[in-house]
């Protein structure tokens, strides 16, 4: 394999890899719009971290 068939298959990968990455993001994308159309909005709330309440000193006088 010469240097020129090198770049050849260097650049044919790279066109393949973007090609499929961009078709993941359509894929990805296509599955979230359809889990937003068949889930209830209670299943797609986001789960975040949830923090304690700040305890607050009683104020005795």
């Amino acid at each position: 394999m010469n240097f020129v068939q090198l770049l050849q298959v260097v650049g044919i990968t790279a066109l393949v890899t973007l090609g499929l990455a961009l078709l993941m993001v359509r894929l990805c994308a296509a599955l979230r719009t359809w889990l937003r159309r068949r889930l209830s909005p209670r299943y797609l709330k986001p789960l975040g971290v949830r923090h304690r309440a700040v305890r607050q000193d009683p104020q005795n006088d």
